[in-house]
This record gives C-alpha cells, structure tokens and sequence, in this order.
C-alpha cells in the first residue's frame, strides 16, 4: 500500500541488456530495448544516484548528494560490475566493457567495416558480439584464456560447434592465450604473437556489487546470500539478480546465477511473497539462450554431467544434448530446436531417470 521509489545509478529509463550484444549492435534502435514503464504505475524515479550507506536500525538509505531515503521494505538489485585485466591500458584504442546502454552505444558506433576488434574472453557475451561484428564487415579477434569457448557454461560437444561456426565465419580464435601487455595500439599475447586493433572489448565476467550489503553487515560471498523469497540475513531487506548469491536447485550449491531469466523471476516471487507468505520459493531450472549467426541455442541446468545423450547431429544445425548425473537428467541444450528444449527443462525440473538408449532415439518423444 506504500510508495515505491528506484534508486538507479544510470542516468537511463530502464533497457532489457541482452539485446546489447546482439540486436542493437545491427540496429542501433534504443526504443525498441525499453521497458514500458507504464506497467510501473506510482512509482518514483531516481536517475543518476548512488546509494552510499545504509543504516539498518533507522531504515534509511543515504544518497551520494546526500539525500536520506527511508524505507520499509529494502531491495538489492545492483547486478554486477564487469572484471577488467590489469594488462591493459587505455591509448588510441579504446578498451571497453559491454554492460551498459552507453558501452553498447560506444562499440556500435565503431563496429564499420574492416576496422580490427579485438574481443577478450569466450563466454557468451563475447561470442555474441563476435557474431554480430563479423556480420557488419568487422575482423574479428577472439581470445580466450582456456582452451575452449564456452568453459563454463555449456558443454564440450555445444562448444566445439560454437568454435567451428565462428572460425567459418572469419573469426580468428585465440583459443588458451591470454594478454601480457598493451601500448595502446599493438596488443602482446602469451605466446609472444602480437596484433594490432582498433578495439578491445572485455568480457570476462562480472562480480557482484554486493559492498554496499557487506559494509552494512549483511551475509555475502560475491554476492548477496537470499533465499527462494529473496530474503537476506536481514530482515525486510531482499536482494533480487545477478547480485544474488542463491542455492540452485539442480547442483544444490549456492550460486550467483546471472541469467536474464533468473533475474525476471526470481524478483516476481520475491515481490510476490512481499504481498503473500504463502508464496512458494523460487526454484526456477536456470537457464539461458543466445543467438550467433544461424545458430539458436538454448541452455538448462548443468553444462555436464558424468554421460552425455546426442539427440540428432550438431553439426547438420538442430540436436539435443542431455547431461545425465548419476542417471539423473541434470542438463540440456538445444541447437535450434525450441520444442524439444522446453521439455527438457521440465524433465531436468522432475529429476526424471531417463533410459540413454531410448532418450538417443529422435523418433522417441521427450
């Protein structure tokens, strides 16, 4: 029945991220990654601040201006912060991180044909933006301190796939090199290869901004503990996100699990459970999608297992491949095969103990 007021410390009205990469690389159209805020009747905006202290036994929240908020009920949902490599400098190549509209607004508008990109780390931000930049006439540079793309989220038959689309497309992949030094033009790998660019862009993940909870003395590891409600080790104080430090229900650890999907909803049961105890806990299969070139790839629940189910072939562009623990489905991903996916998930949800020559089998229904 109370009033509802959002601290943000972008001075932006709020964007869906994953089209960051992908999406408003090609397009550029910022109205179209908008969130409509008229679902949000009465709430108050507060752009361009940044909350700096908190004061648990009086309930309010101080403002880098200065301004004191009070508050009944408080929630996290800070995200997190990009890693950065101590190895590079800013010079005539600009160093940037994808995590914000402006940072996406700054690599678009030097994503032209020819120019050199440099993009650090083979996760999937990295790979989407690889895709996306090779498809506007961009070269492409990827490096990757592991052997392999997708270390650690998705498994080793998905991974090679993924490698094999990129190189076909021109990417030049780096694969278990990392940087060693930068003179602002001419980067230096650990193999003593060198390479200029015009761009560098890191994604090497992200860490938690958990220090405003931390400082206050609120339970945290890289994240703020909660649980399936959101709650923290303080009471009326939640967290919701990829700030979360929460158990997930197929490994049982607790995890930071920074997918759009968990931050969609796990705040709807945690916003849920604010108006009805009763609600039950999240314990949502998490997972993701991601977009490069032909391919549509759909991921849930562990990136492996101790046996692995192909259903179809990868390499002919649709196939599922299922993780199997102890007998026990613990994972799935899907090439281009949206119907199968869903099932699995559910079936992952289930714990179900699938028979592997009759989950092989593609004339089988999941």
């Amino acid at each position: 029945n109370g009033p509802i007021c959002v601290v943000a410390e972008e001075d932006e009205a709020p964007y869906d991220r994953p089209p960051l990469s992908k999406e408003f690389q090609r397009e550029g159209d910022e109205e179209k990654i908008r969130l409509d805020l008229r679902l949000a009747t009465d709430v108050e905006w507060i752009r361009n601040a940044r909350a700096v202290s908190l004061d648990l036994r009086g309930r309010r929240v101080t403002l880098a201006d200065g301004r004191q908020l009070s508050w009944g009920t408080l929630v996290f949902a800070t995200g997190a912060s990009p890693r950065t490599l101590p190895a590079l400098a800013n010079g005539p190549a600009p160093v940037l991180t994808l995590r914000t509209l402006d940072d996406a607004r700054q690599i678009r508008a030097r994503l032209v044909p020819d120019a050199a990109l440099t993009v650090i780390g083979g996760g999937v931000i990295g790979l989407e933006l690889a895709a996306t930049a090779r498809a506007k006439g961009t070269n492409v540079t990827l490096i990757e301190a592991t052997p392999r793309v997708l270390n650690r989220c998705a498994p080793s038959t998905l991974a090679e796939l993924v490698e094999l689309k990129h190189r076909s497309h021109g990417v030049d992949l780096r694969l278990g090199r990392t940087i060693s030094s930068f003179d602002g033009k001419q980067l230096r790998l650990s193999d003593d290869s060198r390479l200029c660019t015009d761009l560098v862009v890191v994604g090497i993940g992200v860490l938690a901004n958990d220090a405003l909870a931390r400082e206050a003395g609120i339970a945290t590891d890289d994240g703020i503990f909660v649980d399936g409600h959101g709650r923290t080790t303080c009471p009326d104080v939640l967290a919701i996100g990829d700030v979360t430090r929460q158990r997930n229900p197929v490994s049982g650890r607790f995890e930071r699990i920074e997918t759009w999907s968990n931050a969609h909803k796990q705040s709807a049961t945690a916003a849920r459970a604010l108006i009805d105890p009763t609600t039950p806990p999240y314990a949502e299969v998490p997972w993701y999608w991601t977009d490069q070139y032909d391919l549509k790839i759909q991921v849930a629940g562990l990136a492996g297992g101790d046996q692995e189910v192909v259903r179809g072939d990868p390499t002919l562009g649709k196939a599922s491949i299922v993780q199997l623990r102890d007998g026990r489905m613990v994972g799935a991903c899907c090439i281009n095969n949206a119907r199968e996916f869903m099932a699995l998930k559910r079936l992952i949800a289930a714990g179900v103990r699938p028979d592997p020559d009759r989950l092989r089998d593609r004339k089988s229904v999941v």
